[in-house]
């Protein structure tokens, strides 16, 4: 994150989150990152005193979010409704958090000349973070610093005995040199001068890292031996609190993704329109040989899995990597994540819902 100049103020939003429908009151967290440091803002019913208690203006932005975060029916329908619902109201109230802490964030990290970069992983994990408070006080709304709430920690630990009990070597955060980051939890690291990637847990309730290390670790110790073209795993991620992720070889991957890559493709070809708002992608063509190659690589590692028992999970074009160095395609990310237009929702986890979308990433390439 490049450090904001004085006439800007650009937080970068890392996570909004509400403390869930099972716990003893709701509250509602907003958190950014701002001049290298973590800013946890937290809107709670319950607030400190010399605050106003009576219809405070902080308790009827809760009602709101917890109303709209509520759906009334079960159908894919309604609870895409809701999600954009709570999203709008979500970012409505957003602009009057930023307005209302912008001063004090400004105060808590000020601007630097020169921010640097963290190199180590465990400095890009556990950041200098700062808890705020929003709160009314005579009938206007403030933020006042609360020293006495405990940090939050976006990692989930592996606490699977099964999976700690893979015999796989343990590297620390502490030892581990992020070189960039690539997806949120996913970084391009040096370990002992070998280039990795380090996949983190999140605390979150669809996450399934402990799933994804379990077929990892199960495809290269099979009896029929590793797979070509799947991600090798390489150990643990460990901190002072847990393991809390996996390292794997890095890929050096052309254009991200493949589904980046077919983009790229298609408006180039003038098949899909250019975003005029965006840079302009990376020009680019596809020979009919290199899709059949890619096609017939990507069904060969699938076959393969499923011939170990094991299911892919995630399948769909962001999750395929063309190496750059041998125009090769690798299947990545068995976490089992969103495969909304890919996989039917009762096929979900299923050798059957691989091959859905095989189906699908064929018919997508052939297009091209």
């Amino acid at each position: 994150m490049t450090a904001q100049s004085h006439s800007t103020f650009q937080p970068v939003v890392s996570d909004r989150r509400s403390s869930g429908y099972d716990s003893e009151f709701y509250t509602f967290t907003y958190a950014y990152q701002y001049n290298n440091i973590v800013f946890d803002i937290l809107l709670s019913p319950y607030t400190p005193l010399g605050c106003d208690t009576t219809n405070p203006i902080e308790r009827q932005y809760l009602q709101t979010l917890e109303s709209v975060g509520q759906c009334d029916g079960d159908n894919e329908e309604d609870i895409h409704r809701m999600l954009e619902e709570a999203n709008r109201a979500e970012v409505e109230i957003e602009k009057d958090v930023l307005e209302v802490c912008k001063s004090t964030m400004q105060a808590l990290a000020p601007r630097t000349e020169a921010l640097g970069k963290k190199p180590l992983l465990h400095s890009w994990m556990y950041p200098e973070t700062i808890n705020l408070q929003l709160v009314t006080k005579q009938g206007i709304l403030t933020v006042v610093k609360r020293d006495d709430l405990p940090i939050y920690d976006l990692h989930a630990y592996i606490t699977d005995p099964q999976v700690l009990a893979f015999n796989l070597p343990h590297h620390m955060t502490s030892d581990i040199q992020v070189i960039t980051k690539l997806y949120p939890f996913v970084y391009k690291v040096n370990v002992k001068g070998q280039t990795m990637v380090a996949k983190l847990g999140r605390s979150e309730a669809h996450d399934s890292i402990t799933d994804e290390i379990k077929k990892l670790y199960g495809i290269q110790t099979s009896a029929e031996g590793p797979l070509a073209r799947v991600p090798q795993l390489n150990g643990f991620v460990s901190s002072p609190m847990g393991v809390v992720g996996f390292l794997t070889n890095y890929i050096p991957s052309l254009f991200h993704n493949l589904e980046y890559l077919l983009i790229c493709a298609r408006i180039t070809s003038g098949a899909m329109p250019k975003n005029k708002d965006a840079p302009s992608p990376p020009a680019i063509t596809i020979s009919k040989e290199r899709k059949e190659k890619w096609t017939s690589q990507i069904q060969e590692t699938l076959q393969s899995l499923h011939a170990r028992n094991v299911i892919w999970g995630d399948a769909k074009l962001a999750n395929i990597l063309i190496d750059e160095v041998t125009d090769d395609s690798w299947i990545v990310d068995f976490g089992g994540g969103n495969t909304d237009g890919w996989i039917d929702r009762d096929l979900h986890g299923s050798k059957a819902g691989d091959l859905q979308a095989l189906d699908r990433i064929t018919a997508e390439l052939a297009a091209v």
